[in-house]
């Protein structure tokens, strides 16, 4: 499991690196774009990863006035969105994700 610095773009770096086994970069991956209300959104596949099949129902977290983040896994993908400012809370969410075993969810 990649090392915390508290980082959460290192952090999903290193998980990126630790997926990378010769075939599941060549078709699964990382994507990551922006929204037009303003905000992000990314999704990251889980397929062949040791997260595969770990579920999360879709949720809201509203870290503040304004600030929304929408997150879910169907066990073969983890997709969030966020508004413009939450991106680094939102990556945070994904590595508490995969952080957390199944029994804790």
């Amino acid at each position: 499991m990649p090392v915390n610095d508290g980082d959460p773009f290192q952090f999903l770096q290193a998980w990126y690196e630790s997926q990378c086994d010769g075939d599941w970069e060549h078709e699964y991956g990382i994507r990551l774009g922006t929204l037009d209300n303003p905000g992000w959104w990314f999704e990251i596949d889980l397929t062949g990863t040791a997260f595969e099949r770990k579920l999360l129902p879709k949720s809201k977290t509203e870290p503040g006035l304004g600030r929304w983040i929408w997150s879910e896994s169907d066990g073969r993908q983890y997709a969030c969105s966020c508004d413009k400012s939450s991106l680094n809370l939102a990556l945070e969410l994904f590595q508490k994700f995969v952080e957390t075993r199944p029994e804790e969810d």
